[in-house]
Formats: C-alpha cells, structure tokens, sequence
C-alpha cells in the first residue's frame, strides 16, 4: 500500500480520457473543457488530502452508486467492510488505505471493471464530533463486471483442423459466482477427431470473502503423446478446491487444498511418423495401458512476491505441494518443491535463479503409473534437452522417474537501442538437472546430484501479459546416453519456467 499522496495519484491516473483526436471544433472545445475541469478536480483532490493528510477523520456514511441489483446486500456490505468497519481513530491516510482494500476486495472476486471515489462534506456535522476531526461522506461509483461472455472460432490449415468454444457467466447471484465452460477439438485428418479438451468449472467466494474461494471443476480431455511410445492419454475427473486469494503485494502466504477423483487411462496407437522411434511399443506402456481410477488428496503452500510472474525484474517464489494418492494399489505420497528469485543488479537488468525438485515415495510394491511419474526435459525447464528427453529410458524412450531436482540461472537485461519497458528482453541461462527411478538400494541425494546434465544459451524473452515466450539458441554441455538433446534454436511458451 503507497502513502496517502502516491495513491491519490495513482488513483485519479484512472480517471484520464481517452487522448485520441477529436473530429470536429465543437468537440475539441469540449474535450479541452473536459481535461480543464479534470485537472482542476484532480489538484483539488490531491491538495485537500495532502493538507489534512494526518488529520483525523470521521466517516459518516458510504455511497455505493452504479451497482444496481448485481449485487446481494451481505456481498456489498463484506466488500465494503474496510470503510464500514474501521472507523476509529482514523486518519486522512488511514481512510485512504481502507479505500484501497475495498478496491482491491472487489478487484479479488472479478465482479468489477472499474472503480471510482469521490469525497463531499456533510452539509451538517455531528455534535459527537471533536471540531479538527474531517467528517466526510465518500461515494464509491462501480462498474460491474458483463455478466456473459462467449467465443467460438476455428483454425484450419496444412491438413489439420481445431474448433474451441468459451462460456463464461460471472457473478450468477450477486456474490462473486463464476462459471465457465471451455471446449476444444482438433484433428489431423478433417472430419476425424483426435484430440479433445472439456472443461467446466464453478467458483465462489466463501462467506462473502475476497480471501476464500470454493472452486468446483469437471472436465475430460483426451491427448496424443508422441515423445515417448506413442499412445493417447485421456482423462475423466473432478476436483474439489478450498483455496486462499492474497495477492503478491499482500505478501502473505497463500494455501490451497483439493480433492481429486478420475477415470484415467493409455490407449497405444500407431505412430504416423516414427518421430524418436515412438512406432516401438515398450513393456512399461503396454503392462499399464487400460483404464485405472485415481484419488488423491492434495496440499500446496505458496509465497510469491514478485513483481512479474512471467519475466520478473524483483521478488521470490516460493510452492510446495504434497499429493497423497488415496486407492490401494496406487499409493504413494509426491512432494514438489518450485523456488524462484529475481534479484536486480540494475533498472533494466536482472539475474534469475531457480529451483525445482520432487520426489514419490511408494507404499507398495506396484509401479507408479506413467502418468503420475514426474518427466524433464524441454523449453520450460531444462533447455538444450527434448522434451521429457531426460531420465529413465527403455528401448530408447522415456518413461519417466520418481524423482528430480533442476535449477537454473538466468541474466535478463534489455536489448540494445531498445526502449527500457519494451517487453521483448535478452537473456543468457544455465540449467542443470537430472531425473531418476528409486529403488531399495537408490540414495536418492547422492544419485541426483551425481553425473547431472548441463546446458547454456542465450535467447529473447517477451514478457506477454497472459504468458512468457522464448527463442533460444542451446547448446547441451553435459548430456549422458540415451537422452535426446536439442543444439540450436529452441522455443518455447508457457508462465513457469527454469
């Protein structure tokens, strides 16, 4: 939270008008009468809270105007409860922070686009009231949210063929209620599904609160997978969620723990191409292909501070995760450690180090399924190497581990003669890392950090808001037999990355 003069500033930033061109005189007039009366306000506005900035205030009462009927009274009155609720011994700067909570309780439940304040005097103040106290009334003007939101399109071209769908309904009964339906088909022949995604997910704030969220998701989703003995993957499942909503800035720690249960299973098909030599069936695919059932309960801790989840210039990020799979036969506990620090050695650069690490450990004799072992390799975490190229292999391809460790170092500065907040950065990197089966004789510690793999390279970063996005050039530097490097370019998209 800024001081009292950093967040008026802030704050009247989004009251700004649109700077395009007006097209006639008359509009020109008025758009510069517009900006006058702005400006004037905006000085006003900041000179009144700076001059009583310590002053103690009183808040008579709170406005809400442009809310309607989207929202239920017992919503309102949580979200508003930093104004409603704390008004004692308060001061000018004080009020201010209780308006930047309850913008930002609003901002948490996605039931608002924008959000204004405007401050006015009583026309009579309170006998009760000690004469340097400031009563004031703020009036908050809200912007709901649009409640439906859908969008089809389809994608066609060499051969192949995808068509998604996306519904979104926000704040079903004026508490924050989201539902969403995703869906997406794709096929290498047109006409011939291979691959589909469905997705239904609903969630709600908890008592009304911005910090607690229940989320509740079903979906199906059916995949060909080609960089080990090609077969299709699908998977049929729900999850429960209980989890907490604090933001970075908070910097608290968020907790989430779910309950899953799924129909899963391998289908082996045949491989159009012999891409890594996946036309070969090996033993380990074909003893666990079929159906099998899955439930599992899930815990995860989480820190983040930075200031970017995708290229962050400052901050740490700290999960770790424990999944306690629930059915006999198929028990085992796996622990996952993802750590990540950006720390600035200038205003337009920065080093990144990272570190990610797991572990399963078995309560039985059976062997985890392929799809819970853990996989390395590839863009997002040990560039210079295929995807999933690393670790156990028979007849050549992977089948995954039951445990690795990664990390990463990486210098991220700007591009020459570009300007300072382009979102296109250059970076330069070091990964290393390796991935294991356990057996009774394995010591675990000594295997993984014994005979690692290395790589280097150098790249540009651009920074999207909805993901990060590479184009490297690799070079494997310690690579050990069996596994399938990558020299040259490599690419790669995605938010978490090593």
């Amino acid at each position: 939270m800024a001081n009292g003069k950093n967040f008026t500033e802030d704050f009247m930033e989004s009251f700004s008008t649109d700077e395009s061109n007006p097209k006639t005189p008359r509009e020109n007039l008025a758009w510069q009468q517009q900006n006058s009366v702005a400006e004037y306000n905006k000085n006003v506005f900041n000179d009144l809270l700076t001059e009583n900035k310590t002053r103690p205030v009183r808040v008579q009462r709170v406005n809400v105007v442009g809310c309607g009927k989207n929202f239920r009274d017992s919503f309102l009155q949580r979200q508003l409860e930093p104004l409603l609720n704390h008004n004692e011994h308060l001061t000018m700067q004080d009020f201010l922070k209780n308006v930047d909570l309850t913008t930002t309780n609003f901002t948490k439940t996605n039931t608002i686009r924008n959000i204004g304040l405007s401050i006015a005097m009583p026309q009579t103040k309170s006998p009760f009231t000690s004469s340097d106290t400031l009563e004031i009334i703020p009036t908050l003007n809200v912007l709901p949210v649009k409640r439906f939101f859908m969008k089809v399109g389809t994608d066609v071209g060499n051969g192949e063929g995808d068509g998604y769908l996306a519904l979104q309904w926000k704040n079903i009964f004026g508490g924050g209620e989201f539902i969403s339906f995703d869906t997406s088909m794709s096929s290498n022949r047109i006409g011939a599904k291979n691959r589909s995604q469905n997705l239904v997910s609903f969630s709600m704030p908890i008592n009304n609160s911005p910090n607690l969220k229940w989320t509740t998701i079903g979906y199906q989703s059916s995949r060909l997978i080609d960089y080990t003995t090609y077969h299709e993957e699908f998977a049929l499942g729900v999850t429960n969620r209980l989890s907490t909503n604090y933001y970075p800035a908070e910097k608290k720690l968020n907790h989430e723990l779910s309950f899953e249960n799924l129909l899963r299973g391998i289908n082996m098909a045949y491989s159009p191409n012999n891409y890594r030599g996946n036309s070969l069936i090996n033993d380990f695919f074909l003893l666990n292909a079929g159906h099998s059932l899955k439930s599992s309960l899930t815990y995860s801790i989480q820190y983040d501070s930075r200031n970017s989840p995708t290229v962050p210039h400052q901050g740490q990020y700290v999960k770790v995760s424990s999944e306690f799979s629930l059915l006999p036969g198929n028990r085992y506990i796996k622990s996952c450690l993802d750590t990540m620090s950006a720390y600035p050695i200038s205003n337009t650069a920065s080093v990144n180090l990272s570190l990610k690490s797991g572990i399963i450990n078995k309560f039985n004799i059976n062997p985890v399924n392929p799809l819970d072992k853990f996989h390395l390799g590839g863009p997002n975490d040990v560039r210079g190497f295929m995807l999933s190229g690393m670790g156990p292999k028979q007849m050549g391809m992977s089948i995954g581990g039951d445990a690795f460790f990664a990390a990463g170092a990486s210098l991220i500065n700007k591009i020459p003669y570009a300007p300072n907040d382009s979102n296109f950065k250059m970076h330069s990197f070091v990964n290393v890392g390796k991935l294991i089966n356990i057996s009774k004789k394995t010591h675990v510690a000594k295997e993984l950090t014994t005979n690692v793999d290395m790589s280097i390279g150098l790249g540009i970063v651009y920074a999207h808001p909805a993901a990060r996005l590479e184009l490297n050039y690799v070079l494997p530097i310690v690579a050990h037999q069996g596994e399938d490097v990558r020299t040259g370019l490599q690419w790669g998209i995605g938010l978490s990355f090593l």
